[in-house]
């Protein structure tokens, strides 16, 4: 079955944002969440609704995350 390289391009781009996880940046959830849309869409097409379900809520998560820390900073 060809998966369009969506697991190539979902393995780079979490591997990048475990990166920007051990650097304290936001980034990291920005790529996680582009990951995730990747291994979403190959869940789609591998028919794996684990896949899909897992997917979606690490996006939920990371949106989750991006929100929290946009509400800790400090206001200076």
């Amino acid at each position: 079955m060809n998966y369009y390289g969506l697991d190539w391009i979902g393995t780079v781009l979490g591997l990048a944002s475990i990166y920007y996880t051990g650097r304290n940046d936001k980034a990291a959830f920005v790529l996680r969440i582009a990951a995730s849309l990747f291994w979403a869409a190959f869940g789609v097409v591998a028919r794996t609704p684990a896949a899909i379900i897992a997917n979606t809520a690490a996006i939920l998560l990371c949106i989750r995350g991006l929100s929290f820390s946009r509400s800790r900073r400090s206001p200076t």
